[in-house]
């Protein structure tokens, strides 16, 4: 018997790699992983030598950066 999607109690985490998040963030590379020392961007989960984000934690920087924005440009 397959378990399907709905059978499962935990509900499906999407994880992205570096290359992904770039294509929708216009940063380089060490840009990036200066962000993540910085404590800006969520640190990586580790598989591995590998590292993973979870399309939740891309998707909530990208909010809170574009919500900073608008903000500051309110004050003005």
């Amino acid at each position: 018997m397959q378990n399907s999607a709905s059978d499962l109690s935990v509900p499906p985490v999407a994880l992205i790699r570096i290359p992904q998040i770039l294509k929708v963030m216009p940063v380089s590379k060490s840009k990036f992983w200066l962000m993540v020392q910085k404590g800006e961007f969520p640190k990586p989960i580790k598989i591995g030598r590998s590292s993973f984000w979870t399309v939740e934690q891309v998707q909530e920087f990208i909010k809170n950066k574009a919500s900073k924005s608008v903000s500051k440009k309110l004050e003005l």
